[in-house]
């Protein structure tokens, strides 16, 4: 009997002591500190800004929040839901022009979700992250394979930055043309970005 109580109790601290010191910590997208699309044509280069992001990031079982504690089975989720509303160029027309190829009106939001992490590699005070996800834009999926640097700074919040080269052809979106087809807009674009997540 004193057996048992005694391998109960044990348990029971153990128990205890791994909840208090593992656990899942949620975090928001709060600071952009750069978000943008740029892209080219065979007149001129463009670029748009994104100013609205949305995003949680959620890690799992981690015992002691820190740059060492980043690895690929601690990241359990991360979305980031863009308007399309939200991404403006110092052009009316092209800001417009982009709306209508994103389909807004049909597909108001780009989104993107983590699907794994498959490499973590530290470095000092930051960490090179290799993620596998999903790009949702104008109703259409595409995988990605992204090379993210972060750096867990020391009010707890997280940040990630690097760049992201695409194809409109990925999403379904022809290339934009204008002037009888004389302007034409290259299929590649890079995603910019450097964005922080706060507890």
């Amino acid at each position: 009997m004193k057996n048992k109580i005694f391998y109960t109790l044990t348990f029971a601290l153990i128990f205890i002591f791994s909840s208090a010191t593992a656990q899942d910590i949620t975090l928001t997208l709060t600071d952009v500190q750069q978000f943008k699309i740029d892209g080219d044509s065979n007149v001129r280069s463009w670029d748009a800004d994104i100013t609205e992001a949305e995003g949680t990031l959620i890690f799992t079982e981690v015992e002691e929040f820190s740059l060492g504690s980043l690895s690929s089975d601690s990241f359990q989720s991360m979305n980031i839901s863009i308007p399309v509303s939200g991404i403006e160029s110092s052009s009316g027309g092209l800001t417009r022009n982009m709306q209508k190829y994103l389909k807004g009106d049909e597909h108001p939001v780009i989104t993107f979700n983590l699907s794994e992490i498959t490499a973590v590699e530290l470095d000092e005070n930051k960490a090179t992250i290799t993620a596998n996800g999903v790009i949702n834009a104008a109703g259409v999926d595409h995988n990605v394979t992204m090379n993210v640097n972060a750096v867990v700074n020391e009010n707890g919040s997280v940040t990630f930055s690097g760049s992201q080269d695409l194809l409109m052809t990925n999403f379904n979106i022809d290339p934009p043309t204008a002037v009888m087809g004389t302007i034409r807009a290259r299929d590649e674009i890079v995603i910019l970005y450097s964005v922080t997540f706060y507890r």
